[in-house]
């Protein structure tokens, strides 16, 4: 059964026993401001759940000298994690015949430009990228792109914030309680709850919170092992 916004909202002004929709601090905007950070900054970063899982698909040349803003004006995916097990591939030139390979992925610029040095894009050689930085909104590949490539990256997304307007759907039904007691825990601590209080939702989130990691672990449940080899 599809859940909406206003569903979260509504149990989100349960949880923090204010009920008055006409109470600037308590109202649809302020909450709904508190439920996009919790979904686009916190839950992101609290768990990795399968629904979060994607994938980005797109070409690199050697016009930026190997460097790209992400996500760029074409694409509004931005990953939350690329850890070292996530696969990052280069295709063949666009136009040839498909081979992909693995790139190596570095999170640390100090380790990544240690190797390859900084502002050193003029005695850099053209060629097959082999590694690639990914640091805070930017791809760094190494070496240069010496043709266009086709570059798919996997891993975990950040969620979008929800309209200011309408009332949208949210992605999953069986994500309503654990978004709305996240937010509401954030809400109880800016707004000075007392310990009782706030211990009670922090409660109920914990529980939503098991919950819908225990759906992703009978998910994987079902699945065979793959060798690591």
């Amino acid at each position: 059964m599809t859940r909406y916004v206003s569903d979260v909202l509504r149990i989100i002004r349960l949880a923090i026993n204010r009920r008055n929709e006409n109470d600037s601090d308590s109202s649809d905007t302020t909450l709904l401001q508190y439920l996009n950070d919790f979904t686009s900054l916190t839950m992101t970063d609290d768990l990795h759940v399968f629904e979060q899982f994607g994938a980005l698909s797109f070409d690199i040349d050697g016009t930026t000298d190997g460097v790209y803003t992400f996500p760029s004006n074409e694409t509004s995916i931005l990953f939350s994690n690329l850890s070292s097990e996530i696969l990052i591939s280069l295709a063949a030139p666009v136009g040839s015949s498909v081979s992909w390979n693995p790139v190596d992925l570095y999170q640390d610029p100090g380790v990544f430009h240690g190797f390859w040095g900084i502002n050193n894009e003029d005695l850099l050689t053209p060629g097959f990228p082999t590694e690639v930085l990914y640091h805070g909104n930017q791809l760094v590949f190494r070496t240069i792109p010496n043709d266009t490539y086709t570059v798919k990256i996997y891993g975990y997304k950040i969620n979008p914030e929800f309209s200011s307007t309408g009332n949208e759907a949210i992605p999953h039904d069986y994500w309503l309680r654990y978004l709305a007691y996240g937010s509401a825990v954030n809400y109880a601590m800016d707004y000075r709850f007392d310990q009782e209080n706030i211990g009670q939702i922090q409660r109920g989130f914990n529980r939503e919170r098991r919950l819908l990691l225990t759906r992703t672990h009978n998910q994987i449940k079902q699945q065979r092992s793959a060798p690591r080899f």
